[in-house]
Formats: C-alpha cells, sequence, structure tokens
C-alpha cells in the first residue's frame, strides 16, 4: 500500500507539470492559426480554427465574414449563408450584405437575395465586387418578373464591356418576358433564347449589324412567340412607321401578348384613333395588371381622369426607371391641381434624365 501511494504521488506530480502545457488556447491564439491556415489556402483546417474562434467570442464580426468567405469560395452557399447572416447582424457593411445576398441567388431565396444585393449597392461597393452584384441584380430582376426594371441594368452591363455566354441567356429572357434564370431555361429553347440574346446585345451595344441580325432572328424563328414585338421595339427607335405590322403580327402568332397590345395602344393614340387605341389599352392593362407599359398606356388614354393618375402611378411603382411615366404622372397631377406632386414628378425625370445621359450632362 505504501508503494501505491508513493506510485500515486509521482503521478500526480506528473500531471501538475503536464497540464499547463496541456492548457486551452486563447482565443487570441486561435484566431492567429486561423488567418494563418487561411491566407496558406488550407481551406478545412481555416475552417475548423474559425469555428473554435466562433465558439469562444460569438461576437467577433471578421471571423463570421471570413468563415462566411471561406464557404463561399468553395460553393457551399447554403453554410456560408447564416455565417454573412451573423457578419451583417453585428457589422451593418455593403460586403456583409453583398455576398448573403449572392448566397441567397445561389440557395433559391431570391426575394432576399433581391433586397440584400440591392442594400449592399446602395452603400456603395469596391467595383470588383460592384459588378458581380449589378449583373446577379439584373438576373434576379427577370426571374422577378420585373422586365422593365432589369432592361435598365442590362443596358449599363452591356455599356461596361461585358460580354458573357450567362448575359446572353439573361438578355433573351428578360427580351422574351420569361421569368426565369438561365439555368432554368427549358433546354430546347436554350439556342433560340441565346439567339435573341445575342441580337439584343448587339442592339444595346450601338452595333451597325443589328438591323442584319434581327432579319437572321426574325427568318430563322418567324413564329417564336415575342420575336416580333422584341422588333417592334427596336424599329420604334429607326423606322416607327414599319412597327404596327410587327405588333399586329405579333398578335396573330402569340394573341396573349400583353407588351404588344399595349404598344399598339400607343401607336393608335399617337395615329389619332383613340377609340381603338382604348379598347387595346384597357384589355392589356386588364389581362396583366403587373405590366408597366399597359398601365401607361391605358393611363395616357385615360387623360383627365383620377383614373389616369392611379395607372400612371401604377406604371411608375411598377418601373420607377423609366423617364416618361414620371413625365406623364407629372402632366396628370398638373391636370389634377396637385402642383406638389406635379413638381415632385417633374424632379424626378430631370434627374433620371440627368442619369441615362452618357454625356454625364449636369
Amino acid at each position: 500500500m505504501r508503494g501505491a501511494g508513493k506510485g500515486l504521488v509521482w503521478l500526480l506530480g506528473c500531471l501538475v507539470i503536464v497540464v499547463p502545457a496541456c492548457r486551452a488556447a486563447t482565443f487570441e491564439e486561435i484566431a492567429r492559426q486561423a488567418a494563418a491556415a487561411r491566407d496558406a489556402d488550407h481551406v478545412p483546417e481555416a475552417i475548423d480554427l474559425y469555428r473554435q474562434a466562433l465558439q469562444l467570442k460569438p461576437d467577433w464580426p471578421e471571423g463570421w465574414f471570413y468563415l462566411g468567405t471561406l464557404f463561399y469560395d468553395s460553393d457551399r452557399y447554403a453554410e456560408a449563408q447564416p455565417a454573412f447572416a451573423q457578419f451583417v447582424n453585428l457589422a451593418d457593411k455593403p460586403a456583409g450584405w453583398a455576398f448573403l445576398g449572392l448566397c441567397e441567388f445561389e440557395t433559391g431565396g431570391y426575394a432576399q437575395a433581391h433586397e440584400h444585393l440591392q442594400k449592399a449597392l446602395d452603400g456603395g461597393l469596391a467595383p470588383e465586387i460592384e459588378g458581380v452584384v449589378r449583373f446577379h441584380q439584373a438576373l434576379l430582376l427577370t426571374r422577378l418578373g420585373l422586365f422593365d426594371q432589369a432592361l435598365h441594368w442590362y443596358q449599363a452591363i452591356v455599356r461596361s464591356g461585358i460580354h458573357d455566354p450567362t448575359l446572353m441567356a439573361g438578355l433573351g429572357l428578360n427580351s422574351l418576358d420569361k421569368p426565369m434564370l438561365p439555368k432554368e431555361a427549358p433546354p430546347d429553347q436554350r439556342e433560340f433564347i441565346d439567339s435573341v440574346g445575342r441580337t439584343v446585345f448587339t442592339w444595346l451595344s450601338g452595333d451597325r449589324k443589328t438591323e442584319a441580325d434581327f432579319h437572321t432572328l426574325m427568318a430563322t424563328y418567324p413564329n417564336a412567340p415575342g420575336i416580333h414585338n422584341l422588333y417592334a421595339t427596336y424599329l420604334l427607335g429607326t423606322h416607327p412607321e414599319d412597327a404596327m405590322p410587327e405588333l399586329r403580327r405579333e398578335l396573330e402568332v402569340n394573341p396573349g401578348s400583353v407588351e404588344a397590345r399595349a404598344m399598339l395602344a400607343l401607336l393608335l393614340l399617337q395615329d389619332g384613333h383613340p377609340d381603338d387605341a382604348a379598347a387595346y389599352a384597357k384589355k392589356a392593362a386588364a389581362d396583366q395588371p403587373s405590366c408597366p407599359l399597359a398601365q401607361y398606356a391605358y393611363g395616357l388614354i385615360l387623360a383627365d381622369s383620377h383614373e389616369a393618375a392611379e395607372h400612371l402611378e401604377i406604371a411608375e411603382r411598377l418601373d420607377p426607371f423609366n423617364f416618361e411615366y414620371h413625365v406623364a404622372l407629372a402632366h396628370a397631377y398638373s391636370r389634377l391641381g396637385r402642383n406638389d406632386d406635379a413638381r415632385r414628378e417633374r424632379k424626378a425625370s430631370i434627374q433620371l434624365a440627368r442619369e441615362n445621359d452618357p454625356r454625364g450632362a449636369r
């Protein structure tokens, strides 16, 4: 027994010596190790270390951000998303909202992604990430059915010089009013969608080949829904007298085309046929209340009534970047004696004109 007692004392002595050497690492030590592993591109090790550090200090914003980026760069978006959510909860930074929105885009949370990406853009982003966010926002606006708003984003993207297969598909889907992402397009329609996108890209780029590209597109897909409407939109800026026959042709092959009906109403109103225009515009606005062009056309036809202002307000709300909607609403408010509202809309239209002027007018 005495020998056993001496052995126990010796063992306890050893433990006294060993335990300090095996003490738990501090938060600062683990954080340094995590940063070193991240810098060395040892991703699994870095993820594990950041998780350990965050268990010790869950209110560490940088840790959540770096953990999120490690997951994001590994295409593990579902795991990156809660990390970025924790980051923006602790630090309201545009980069955090950007990555959170991009993760939501990849995991199918499109409405939240749209909201958070816009929050990131409103806060200001570095150029290298701003372009990525704007591109995804354009795709999202198409996916959410906000085609007119998406077009404004696509115009800026094309002007920036980006030339990408996903951009072509996105432009095609948006031009055909198809609320989907490029990856969701039916396989048997992808070549058609890409062809439309390439033609629209040429158009938005100001390329002189646009007319030839449209003729090729029309010859290849003469009965495809949306093609004649798209060509008519192009003709309004080049040969407006030829637009109306294309819109009527669109309604022959695609009787449900709300946009063609609304555009036809505007042209008939312009040509002095208000009764015919009213019939087309009223049906377009009723068939698809979410179409800003239809609401705009019907609002113009209703002229000086309170109902006209209501329809123009809907159009502006659906597409707040459209200069013409603000101008029309300003005129409607002025005729109704709503002078403060008219001044507000005129200011908004002037601001939009400045932003859209390629010369940077002031």
